[in-house]
């Protein structure tokens, strides 16, 4: 019975889907697990200006298949280096997956998916 644990143990780690994170061009971020999408705004004392607030924060529910396509969408950016910028710079978007990361261009096409994407599944 005790050998079965460390095959069950590794089997456990090795499924374990990655979190994403993308943060906005103002520093708005978004937190992925497999079940949830959580935008957490930038507050105005947190902004460069001291008076942008990036609204109220909001949760969302995500199946299977809402995970694997924000998934897939952030490993693309991470997978094209047109899409990026060596730096982080203000309206500058920034993929996480995992211990990977990119800085998106502004603007660039994989920056305008994502935050759509996110944006349509927060509903607004």
């Amino acid at each position: 019975m005790l050998r079965f644990i460390p095959l069950l143990f590794i089997t456990a780690c090795m499924s374990k889907q990655p979190n994403l994170t993308y943060a906005d061009g103002s520093a708005n971020r978004y937190e992925i697990s497999t079940r949830e999408l959580r935008y957490l705004p930038i507050k105005p004392e947190e902004s460069s200006t001291g008076t942008y607030s990036g609204g109220q924060p909001a949760q969302v529910g995500l199946n299977e298949e809402q995970y694997n396509r924000l998934r897939s969408l952030f490993e693309m950016a991470i997978a094209q280096p047109d899409q990026q910028i060596p730096d982080r710079i203000k309206t500058s978007g920034l993929v996480v997956v995992g211990n990977k990361q990119a800085n998106l261009k502004p603007g660039s096409a994989l920056m305008l998916e994502i935050e759509s994407a996110l944006q349509n599944l927060l509903g607004r």
